[in-house]
């Protein structure tokens, strides 16, 4: 027993820092997990987190032309959020069920270049690049939600070097899109909520009707 408080009384100023250090620690732990739920609270999804409830896990992307750039981008995203991607399809595939699935369906993607800067010999130095899609979201027994977003990126141009910059702006480009992608999927939560919403108000307006004819 003796022995035993003199090997504590010896280590502790190691004892000491060891608590001051795990309360740190679950200070900390404390702090990010209210900042995560505040986050989440607003809508805020942390990338690679589900997107959607668990049993509507299937994504049709529709667009006007097979493999669009981003219907490309949104395929190899949907994955990291824990939904299948159907690509290349005009309708649900056979075997699907219906009430699984969400529907994305893609306008032609819209790219604009706005002049920032110029040359001393009238050529383009510098300009913003505004890539900008419109969308419609889908969900079982809702109406579509109409969505659109815009990515903005700076780029630098060089009339010396036309194949390299060439090869970085589509290399630009494939960013915007990812970027794009991603917003899409991680929308998709509170779009659903706003679908829920209009499918129950539209519940209580047929029952309202119901209740003037009878009466």
């Amino acid at each position: 027993m003796i022995s035993l408080l003199s090997t504590v009384i010896a280590n502790r100023p190691k004892l000491g820092l060891t608590i001051c250090a795990t309360i740190r620690k679950s200070k900390l732990a404390f702090i990010i997990a209210i900042i995560v739920v505040a986050l989440q609270g607003c809508g805020f999804k942390l990338r690679g987190s589900q997107a959607l409830p668990s049993y509507l896990n299937n994504v049709v992307i529709l667009s006007q032309f097979d493999y669009l750039p981003l219907s490309r981008a949104l395929d190899k995203r949907l994955p990291v959020y824990q939904l299948e991607s159907i690509v290349g399809e005009k309708t649900i595939p056979e075997g699907i069920e219906p009430t699984t699935v969400v529907i994305i369906k893609l306008q032609p993607e819209e790219l604009e270049r706005r002049l920032l800067s110029v040359f001393s010999t009238g050529q383009v130095a510098e300009y913003e690049l505004i890539y900008s899609v419109n969308y419609d979201i889908i969900f079982p027994f809702a109406e579509p939600i109409s969505a659109s977003l815009t990515v903005a990126r700076e780029y630098q141009d060089d009339p010396d070097q036309v194949l390299a910059k060439s090869r970085e702006l589509e290399l630009v480009l494939d960013e915007m899109r990812a970027e794009s992608a991603d917003r899409i999927i991680r929308l998709l939560s509170s779009q659903y909520t706003e679908a829920l919403a209009s499918i129950e108000a539209r519940k209580i307006r047929n029952a309202v009707k119901i209740e003037a004819n009878n009466r």
